[in-house]
């Protein structure tokens, strides 16, 4: 609503309204008659006024009160947008004067201010769908990114699962076939983690899992990654490493588990948790078209059996150079 209203009173003669019209720049002249809208005087009136002039009638016995539009449509200030557009298109009006509670002019609305109005909420509207499309994009995003995260993670360990393995070592493989890089491939278990679970139960034997799967975790490089292989099975993956550098990492991962002291009263190895290991690399460029990752995890598993065999709580390597 524009406050600044060009008014006056019913016996205004036409000269001043046309003149204060042209002066001030407005479309307008609302007539009032003791601070009420009674009529409304157009630039179409204005003109047709002139209009008349210029072919001999004479302006001078015209008044505002003579030439105004009434009776005069009016709206209070306390009207919604709906409504002023709702007469604005049924009565096909440019413009409407708006009143206050006494039914005194406060102020006018036209067709060209209303229509920015309108532009400046669709604006608005628009910057606040932008807004929350991209904001829910978002937690659509950050949902997804959580579902992708738990498919391929061990939910009791935290560990990444054997779905993830796969995908890891496939890449890495294809990497060392192609530019010959190495990598190792270290699997170990529980010494036997079937008589603790039987011994201690099951909720203590989920707790040392998920201990033992921390400290392998902690173990390696950013450049590596623990997987938890199924039941007591941890299998690493070290991409660029050799079997004798694999090797120091399961030995350091042994000592580590060591050091955690879990009980295993039931354990002929030791009185405390202890883990097995197997470790072997490959070089795919080097090993033929027949080798694949699925053999080197099996080499690793025939060390793995070997360490077993050989006392357990210990590393055993394979060399594939």
């Amino acid at each position: 609503m524009n406050r600044h209203v060009l008014s006056g009173e019913a016996q205004t003669s036409i000269q001043e309204v046309v003149a204060r019209m042209y002066e001030e720049k407005q479309s307008a002249f609302v007539v009032c008659e003791d601070g009420f809208p009674i009529g409304i005087i157009t630039e179409r009136d204005a003109i047709e006024v002139l209009h008349g002039s210029l072919r001999g009638t004479s302006c001078e016995q015209f008044t505002a009160q003579s030439v105004m539009a009434s009776p005069l449509q009016t709206l209070p200030e306390t009207s919604r947008m709906s409504e002023l557009i709702d007469m604005m298109k049924s009565r096909f009006f440019r413009r409407v004067p708006i009143t206050n509670a006494s039914n005194q002019l406060v102020g006018i609305v036209n067709l060209g201010e209303l229509q920015s109005a309108m532009n400046q909420i669709l604006e608005r509207r628009g910057r606040d769908l932008e807004r929350a499309v991209k904001e829910r994009t978002a937690e659509l995003q950050e949902a997804n990114d959580r579902l992708e995260d738990l498919s391929v993670r061990d939910g009791l360990t935290g560990l990444l699962n054997r779905r993830a393995m796969s995908g890891k070592l496939t890449e890495v493989h294809a990497l060392a076939r192609r530019y010959g890089n190495p990598y190792s491939v270290i699997l170990c278990d529980i010494d036997y983690f079937k008589l603790l679970n039987d011994t201690l139960g099951h909720l203590e034997g989920d707790s040392i899992l998920r201990s033992v799967a921390t400290t392998l975790g902690e173990a390696v490089r950013i450049s590596d990654s623990v997987y938890r292989y199924g039941g007591e099975e941890f299998l690493v993956v070290l991409p660029e490493t050799r079997c004798a550098g694999a090797g120091l990492v399961a030995t350091r991962m042994r000592e580590s588990i060591e050091l955690l002291a879990l009980p295993h009263a039931v354990s002929s190895t030791a009185p405390h948790v202890t883990l097995s290991f197997g470790v072997t690399d490959s070089h795919a460029d080097a090993s033929g078209p027949d080798e694949t990752w699925e053999r080197v995890i099996d080499r690793a598993d025939t060390a793995l059996y070997r360490a077993k065999e050989d006392g357990r709580n210990r590393v055993v390597t394979t060399d594939t150079e």
